[in-house]
């Protein structure tokens, strides 16, 4: 099957100009010409009609089978969490997102679903369960009856393969491994406090150095990369030091580290730059105590990003964290105007396209969609693409607004036209 769309503005998703009045050639799932292409040897012909092509949104922090608060989660079936996590999914691939990373849920059945077509929704790269220490971030035992004993684990929530609990050297890599045996493309730790979670506060180290680098050694031998959910700037030290290569959210930097992290190349996935939000998307809710977490990373957001600025930091990539119900969901393309605000459109665009697709690259052959590359508008590259009426480099709203998304495409397949 091959397609030609014609007419066409094309964003490639690294730079600062459009390619203007062009034509691309897709053959089956993949683009493989740009410029002057005989609409005659198409099978079928799409006119852009002057408007904008750009790669397909990518979210390189989404928890798909998080669709409820966590209180409610916990009554919840495993069947009845995978069928709404088909429709966050569907949900999300209609706003855009084409491609998405997923830091901690059990996903692998619904990827395969979607790959195979039976489901609707984007790419994902899946990293099963987050890890994390006894009373770190991912230990979601909602109150302190649900005392683990012998092995089991007594909290529902947990059981739903989102997040597990690993100590020591040896458990940290029994744990890594079980992640990678399950289709893990890359391995999420929790590295330090979280907002959402009762028992560890946000300046809490979590993982011991020897514990960390028993992680990314793990990940390592199978050609991946570790991300860690972190806040503070000595937790980040400390991962900076292990290998950790992707940083979740790094909301409170300081300088140091910060030349750290261009340094050693880490990527950074800020989030919650809608911080006027941030009490609503951050569940459990109810404790003035976790108010008062997204509260103080909601705004400590802010500070890193200037940082970011001001060190030239380049491997920063969207990630919206959005997690409960499908209104919540839907705030995902709110978080892109919000980071356009506080940086500009050109990088807005480059860190919900092209950056996350380098990013996932790190997952060498973990990675599941290697027969061609994501986040860009290029030879040899998926065919997950939009049209938009606009030029997004003059501004996200057009990416961002339902109505002037006219085509959206994933691996060489229509789901939206409106031209």
């Amino acid at each position: 099957m091959k397609i030609a769309i014609i007419n066409a503005n094309v964003f490639n998703g690294t730079d600062d100009q459009l390619e203007r009045n062009t034509s691309l050639l897709i053959e089956d799932n993949l683009i493989t010409k740009i410029g002057d292409i005989d609409p005659a040897i198409a099978d079928e012909v799409i006119d852009a009609q002057g408007k904008t092509v750009m790669p397909g949104l990518m979210d390189a922090h989404v928890h798909i089978t998080m669709s409820a608060p966590f209180y409610e989660l916990d009554k919840m079936t495993r069947e009845e969490v995978a069928i709404r996590s088909a429709k966050v999914a569907e949900e999300m691939l209609m706003r855009g997102f084409t491609t998405v990373r997923d830091v901690a849920g059990n996903t692998l059945g619904l990827k395969n679903s979607i790959d195979q077509g039976y489901a609707t929704g984007p790419r994902i790269l899946p990293s099963q369960a987050a890890i994390s220490q006894t009373c770190g971030h991912s230990d979601y035992r909602q109150n302190q009856a649900q005392q683990r004993v012998g092995g089991h684990e007594d909290s529902p929530l947990m059981k739903t393969g989102a997040f597990t609990v690993a100590d020591g050297r040896s458990g940290v890599l029994k744990a890594v491994r079980e992640q990678l045996f399950m289709g893990a493309s890359q391995i999420k730790i929790m590295a330090g406090g979280g907002a959402s979670s009762t028992f560890d506060p946000l300046d809490t180290l979590q993982y011991t150095l020897d514990e960390m680098k028993a992680a990314v050694e793990a990940a390592s031998d199978y050609g991946t990369y570790v991300a860690a959910h972190i806040h503070t700037a000595d937790a980040m030290r400390r991962a900076a030091e292990a290998g950790v290569m992707s940083f979740e959210h790094a909301t409170i930097m300081d300088d140091d580290i910060a030349k750290i992290i261009k340094d050693k190349g880490i990527y950074v996935i800020p989030s919650y730059f809608t911080s006027s939000l941030i009490a609503e998307r951050k569940i459990p809710l109810g404790s003035e105590v976790l108010y008062q977490k997204t509260e103080r990373v909601g705004k400590a957001m802010f500070k890193s990003a200037e940082l970011i600025k001001k060190y030239d930091i380049q491997n920063v990539c969207f990630g919206t964290d959005c997690v409960g119900r499908l209104d919540v969901h839907k705030t995902q393309s709110n978080e892109l105007q919000a980071i356009e605000n506080v940086f500009d459109s050109v990088t807005a665009l480059r860190m919900v396209t092209a950056n996350c697709g380098r990013l996932f690259e790190m997952s060498t052959y973990q990675h599941p969609y290697q027969q061609g590359k994501l986040g860009v508008i290029t030879e040899g590259a998926y065919a997950d693409l939009l049209i938009i009426d606009g030029n997004p480099l003059s501004g996200v709203e057009c990416v961002t607004n339902p109505e002037k998304q006219n085509l959206i495409m994933k691996d060489g397949m229509v789901y939206k036209n409106t031209l």
